[in-house]
C-alpha cells in the first residue's frame, strides 16, 4: 500500500529536510573516507534517524560516488538494491523485536564476521536500541568497540537515557531535533507539487504546527487532505480533517487586550464557547503566545531554539499585535492567564473567568506585577536615607549598626498603590496605637508579638515606620518576607494609613517594659491618701512555689530578653 511518507523518503542527503548540523558532519566524513565505526542518533520520533542512516549506507557503498563526493548516485546497482531493501550487506534489525542476549549474537555478532557479499560495508541499523536487554548490550559491547574495519554500525533511540553509558562512549553521537514548522512546510509543498494538488499555505501550516515537529506525522496527515478528492484544497475544506487551532483567535484576543477593547474580547471568547470550543485549551494556546513573546524579547535565538514554531504568517501577525506590549503588560496577561487555568476547574460559567481576567486587564483592575528590586549600587544610599531620621530623632543614642534596609515589593510601587508617603507620624502617636498593634498581631503569630515587644518605634516617616532592635534574630525574623507581609497589613489595619516599616539594629537600646505586660497601675500614691492594711490575697492570686521561681529570674540584660522572647523560665 502506497503510502506518502514511504513515497517520498528522501533518498540522498540533499532530500533530508532540518538536521544541517548532522548532515553536514556525516558529509564531510563520507568525502573523506573516514567514516566512524559506530554511529549513535538518538532524538524524538519521525524526524530522520532511520532515514539518514539508510542514506549514510547508500552513500558508503555507492559504486559511482566520486571521489570527495557524499551524495550517492542512486544508479548502481548497489544504490538501487538498497533502495528497494534487498541488499544483503545492509541489515536492519528492529531491536524491540529482538531484546534478547541470543538475538544479538545470531543476528549481530555471527553475521559481522562475514565479509560483505557485494558492497564495500557491511551496515548494521538498529533501531530502537534502547529496548535491548542488559546481556544483550554486554554482548554487543566488544563487537561495537572493535568491529571488524568492513562493519559500521548505526544504532537509533528515541530514548538516549535508556543506552548504557558504555555504549554510547564508543559511538558517534548526534542529536536529533524536532524539524521546523518552515522546513516542514517546505517538504510538503514539494509533496503537494509531484501530486499536482493546489493546498492552500495556509492549510500546510496548520498540518506542520499540528504535526509538533514530526515530518512523518505531517505527511500522514497531508494524506488524509488528498483524500477530500479535490485538486485544489481551501482552508475551509481542510477543516474537515485538520483539528480546529484557534491559534488566530488567540492573536486576536491580545489585540482586543493590547487596545483595552473588553467588548470585542468578550464577545471573541462567547463565541468560542458558543462554537464548543475548550476554553481551558484556548487558554494554553494564548499563554503559549505570551511566552513566544516574552522569548522573543528576551532574545529572538532563544525564541527561536524554546518557542513555538508558528510559521510565517502568524509570526508576522502575533508580531504586529504585541509590538505595543512592555513587559509589565507581558507578565500582567500571563500571570493572569495562569491562574484562570486555576479558575477553569468547573465552574457554571465556563466561560467566566476568562470573561473576568479581560475586564481586569482592559480597565487596569489587576494588581501591576512586581518591579525588581534596586540594583546594589543604589544600597548605600538608601541605608543613608533610612538611618538619617532615627539620628535626628535621639542624638544621644548610639550609632546604629549599617544595616541595609530590606527591599520590599512596595518600595517600587506608586504612592497610591502601595503606601501612603505623606503621612509623618511622631513617637507619641505610635506609642498610643502600638498595644493594640501588638494585640492584634498576637492573633497571626504567636511568637511574633513577643519579638515585637522587644524593639523600640521611633517614628513614621514618608509611609515608613522605623522600628530599632538590640538583636540581630529579632531583626532577622521580622524582615523574614512570610512575616513581613503580616507586619505591613496590621500596621495599616490599625493606623489606617499604607504603612511599610524598616528595621534597624542599635546593640546599645535600653529596652523598656513593653505595653502589652506593664503593669495596670502604676500611678503614684497621693501624700495625703489614707494608709490602710493591705487585703489578703485572692486564693487565685496565692503564688506557688512555680511562679516564686520565676520571680528569681534575673529582671534585665540578655537572658531576661530571651525568657520573654520565647516564653522561657528558669528552674533553680
Amino acid at each position: 500500500m502506497s503510502t506518502l511518507y514511504r513515497d517520498y523518503r528522501p533518498q540522498n542527503f540533499s532530500d533530508v529536510f532540518g538536521q544541517n548540523h548532522i548532515k553536514v558532519t556525516l558529509q564531510n566524513e563520507i568525502a573523506a573516507e573516514r567514516p566512524a565505526h559506530a554511529y549513535l542518533f538518538c532524538g524524538p520520533r519521525a524526524v530522520g534517524k532511520t532515514t539518514l542512516s539508510r542514506v549514510m549506507a547508500k552513500a558508503l557503498n555507492c559504486e559511482k560516488r566520486q571521489a570527495g563526493q557524499a551524495e550517492p548516485c542512486n544508479k548502481c546497482a548497489s544504490c538501487l538494491s538498497i533502495t528497494a531493501g534487498k541488499n544483503l550487506d545492509i541489515i536492519e534489525i528492529d531491536a524491540a523485536s529482538n531484546t534478547g542476549v541470543d538475538n544479538v549474537r545470531e543476528n549481530i555478532i555471527a553475521f559481522s564476521r562475514l565479509v560483505p557479499t557485494s558492497a564495500k560495508f557491511k551496515v548494521f541499523i538498529i533501531d530502537e536500541v534502547h529496548m535491548l536487554s542488559i546481556s544483550a548490550f554486554n554482548a554487543l559491547l566488544k563487537i561495537i568497540e572493535e568491529p571488524p574495519s568492513y562493519v559500521v554500525f548505526i544504532l537509533c533511540t528515541t530514548e538516549i537515557q535508556k543506552v548504557p553509558g558504555t555504549v554510547i562512549s564508543r559511538c558517534e553521537r548526534f542529536d536529533f531535533k524536532r524539524i521546523s514548522v518552515n522546513e516542514i512546510v517546505s517538504k510538503l509543498k514539494v509533496i503537494a507539487a509531484a501530486e499536482k494538488i493546489s493546498v492552500e499555505d495556509s492549510v500546510l501550516e496548520a498540518v506542520a504546527r499540528h504535526s509538533g515537529g514530526h515530518l512523518r506525522d505531517a505527511e500522514s496527515l497531508l494524506g488524509q487532505i488528498f483524500s477530500l478528492g479535490d485538486k485544489k484544497i481551501t482552508a475551509e475544506q481542510a477543516e474537515l480533517v485538520l483539528p480546529h487551532y484557534n491559534s488566530h483567535e488567540a492573536i486576536n484576543l491580545l489585540d482586543y487586550l493590547g487596545k483595552k477593547d473588553a467588548a470585542k474580547a468578550v464577545g471573541l471568547i462567547n463565541g468560542l464557547a458558543d462554537s464548543g470550543v475548550n476554553l481551558k485549551t484556548f487558554t494554553g494556546e494564548v499563554i503559549s503566545l505570551l511566552r513566544q513573546v516574552m522569548l522573543n524579547k528576551l532574545s529572538p535565538e532563544l525564541a527561536g531554539n524554546l518557542g513555538l514554531d508558528l510559521g510565517e504568517s502568524l509570526e508576522k501577525r502575533l508580531s504586529e499585535v504585541v509590538s505595543g506590549l512592555g513587559w509589565p503588560q507581558i507578565f500582567l496577561f500571563t500571570r493572569r492567564f495562569l491562574e484562570c487555568v486555576n479558575d477553569n476547574k468547573s465552574p457554571m460559567i465556563p466561560q467566566l473567568p476568562l470573561e473576568l481576567a479581560i475586564v481586569e486587564l482592559c480597565f487596569g483592575l489587576s494588581t501591576p506585577p512586581v518591579a525588581p528590586a534596586p540594583a546594589a549600587s543604589a544600597a548605600p544610599t538608601m541605608r543613608r536615607e533610612m538611618i538619617a531620621p532615627v539620628a535626628n530623632n535621639s542624638p544621644a543614642s548610639p550609632v546604629l549598626k549599617k544595616e541595609a534596609a530590606v527591599p520590599t515589593a512596595n518600595d517600587n510601587l506608586p504612592p497610591h498603590q502601595a503606601l501612603d508617603a505623606n503621612v509623618n507620624l511622631g513617637s507619641a502617636e505610635i506609642n498610643a496605637k502600638w498595644p493594640e498593634f501588638l494585640v492584634k498581631i498576637k492573633k497571626f503569630n504567636h511568637s511574633l508579638s513577643f519579638v515585637l515587644q522587644n524593639c523600640e518605634p521611633r517614628e513614621i516617616k514618608h509611609g515608613k515606620l522605623i522600628m530599632v532592635f538590640k538583636y540581630k534574630f529579632h531583626h532577622n525574623r521580622v524582615c523574614d518576607p512570610s512575616i513581613k507581609s503580616i507586619v505591613d497589613n496590621n500596621l495599616s489595619e490599625v493606623f489606617g494609613y499604607g504603612l511599610s516599616f524598616t528595621a534597624l539594629i542599635d546593640e546599645g537600646l535600653e529596652l523598656k517594659a513593653s505595653p502589652e505586660t506593664a503593669p495596670i497601675s502604676e500611678a503614684p500614691m497621693k501624700a495625703d491618701a489614707p494608709v490602710s492594711a493591705p487585703e489578703p490575697p485572692a486564693p487565685e492570686e496565692i503564688k506557688t512555689p512555680k511562679a516564686l521561681k520565676k520571680e528569681s529570674a534575673p529582671s534585665g540584660g540578655l537572658m531576661a530578653d530571651l525568657l520573654k522572647t520565647f516564653g522561657g523560665e528558669v528552674i533553680n
